[in-house]
């Protein structure tokens, strides 16, 4: 199944891995078989538990843990949602950039103006924020990927919007913002925030939109 496509409006989006849901699924069969179970909690961690569900029946998995007081026996399911050290994150979290402006150095950003920027630079706002589930533990810490450029968020995360600073890289508005999207920057982000990889993703919000592909 390839992704929908976008609908109309500003895109939040958590783009989740069908091949690599799968292929976690393979190795938990193998290794568990009839005795392969899946844990539901926490509306499967931020990764919408309904299609989780109707994906690991799919492959004749029975067995889910959805009391948020249970314990799994054995923790077993953790690295299907790429929770494993190591492990590439199931779900990759993408923004919209909504607005581009160039800036002189000793700028000032957002709210209470605890950045400023060193150079001349680009400025992305994004609209993704804190009421998305964006830790506000990320303001001026963690990165955001525009076209090939990692660029630093720019001060205080705000309820429905960020902004990045991308130094001397250009962007347009419509560009993707990529929060995570591989080990290294889903990584980051949780050593950035203080958060470990389930909380990251189970705090996402119902503005973004799950969206499966087989990417």
């Amino acid at each position: 199944m390839s992704a929908a496509p976008e609908p109309p409006g500003l895109r939040r989006v958590a783009r989740l891995s069908a091949r690599a849901f799968d292929e976690a699924l393979t190795a938990l069969t193998t290794e568990f078989g009839d005795d392969a179970e899946v844990d539901l909690r926490a509306d499967a961690y931020g990764h919408g538990a309904v299609e989780i569900e109707r994906r690991a029946r799919s492959r004749g998995i029975e067995r889910f843990v959805r009391d948020a007081d249970a314990s799994p026996a054995v923790d077993r399911s953790s690295t299907l949602y790429g929770f494993g050290v190591g492990r590439p994150p199931l779900i990759s979290l993408i923004g919209e950039v909504v607005a581009v402006k160039r800036v002189a150095a000793g700028t000032a950003i957002s709210y209470g103006y605890t950045y400023r920027t060193t150079t001349a630079s680009t400025l992305a706002l994004v609209g993704l924020g804190y009421a998305d589930g964006v830790p506000r533990l990320a303001s001026s810490t963690a990165t955001v990927r525009v076209g090939e450029r990692r660029g630093l968020i720019a001060g205080r995360i705000a309820m429905d919007q960020l902004v990045v600073d991308l130094g001397d890289a250009t962007a347009t508005v419509g560009d993707d913002a990529v929060l995570w999207d591989d080990v290294e920057s889903f990584a980051a982000w949780c050593t950035a925030t203080g958060r470990a990889p389930a909380e990251l993703t189970t705090r996402l919000g119902a503005r973004i939109r799950r969206v499966w592909s087989d990417a």
